[in-house]
């Protein structure tokens, strides 16, 4: 019962954004080619050792404002891990619209993956948690990821997927980092045990997870233990907090932080791996690896 009620509890609290959120790439922008990042380190194509052997692949991220700006801002990153030719594309719906199942049923924007999937040229798709079906499943089934799995792998055979697991919404309704994290750590196990279903359904395709919420979670238990230089706030600007409003939406140093997750999830870079991002007195880093290490990665 206690594993049903925190499922029941993730569908409510792990999407990103109000369903009336509205930004213009919502409507928009189905590729995104030229995106930003707040690094300014210098790159060059030896950042990271071996990195000219590491293929750039082009990625569709299908979802809300919490894995958004990891996605927008993964080309950069993998630009300043010495990795060419990354090429990222978004499909975007805010809040509960940006789920799988939502997505999939809504024609539009069906349409929209459908049409960044179609060239073939797609090697990873990252969706996000959670589908309504997925919850109320406890976990077992996703239909609309199944068939968004079945129409890529039309496309191309050798696609691979992502399963990405972000942070709980309202971090001040949180005492602390432990009472804000715990509804994700219990969901992110039933999230693996998923991945590892689609994956056996599939013959064996690679289904991989990951939990980027876990370095926003690193972030704020660093903040309060008074051991995050750079952070001022938990909530208020974006270069000085971990989040920009009482939605929870990433501040700058969790966008850079939880990006170096979707680098090792997608490109299996270690964080440490890579140069200091230098525009933190904090070593991003290290922050990030913990996070990978606490996820089993």
């Amino acid at each position: 019962m206690k594993k049903v009620s925190i499922l029941l509890i993730l569908l409510v609290v792990t999407c990103g954004g109000s369903s009336e959120e509205t930004v213009a790439i919502d409507t928009a922008a189905n590729e995104v080619r030229n995106v930003t990042t707040t690094s300014t380190k210098k790159i060059t194509s030896t950042t990271v050792k071996h990195s000219v052997d590491i293929e750039g692949l082009t990625v569709l991220y299908a979802g809300h404002s919490f894995g958004m700006p990891f996605a927008q801002n993964l080309t950069k990153l993998a630009e300043f891990s010495g990795i060419e030719d990354h090429s990222q594309r978004i499909v975007f719906r805010g809040g509960e619209n940006g789920v799988p199942q939502a997505m999939w049923e809504n024609p539009i924007v069906k349409s929209e993956i459908k049409k960044n999937l179609d060239d073939g040229n797609v090697d990873v798709v990252i969706l996000i948690c959670c589908s309504e079906e997925l919850i109320e499943s406890r976990g077992q089934s996703d239909q609309a990821i199944v068939e968004i799995i079945d129409y890529a792998l039309s496309k191309n055979t050798e696609t691979k997927f992502g399963l990405a697991m972000p942070w709980i919404d309202f971090p001040n309704n949180y005492k602390d980092v432990n009472d804000h994290r715990y509804i994700t750590d219990m969901g992110y196990l039933a999230y693996i045990e998923f991945a590892k279903s689609l994956s056996k359904e599939f013959n064996d395709l690679e289904v991989f997870t990951f939990y980027h919420g876990m370095a926003v979670y690193e972030l704020r238990k660093m903040f309060e233990k008074g051991k995050l230089q750079d952070i001022k706030t938990l909530i208020g600007p974006k270069r000085t907090s971990i989040f920009t409003d009482q939605k929870g939406h990433a501040g700058d140093i969790a966008i850079d932080t939880g990006t170096l997750i979707w680098l090792k999830a997608i490109y299996d870079i270690n964080p440490m791996d890579i140069p200091k991002i230098e525009k933190y007195e904090s070593d991003i880093r290290e922050i990030a690896t913990r996070a990978l290490r606490l996820t089993g990665k």
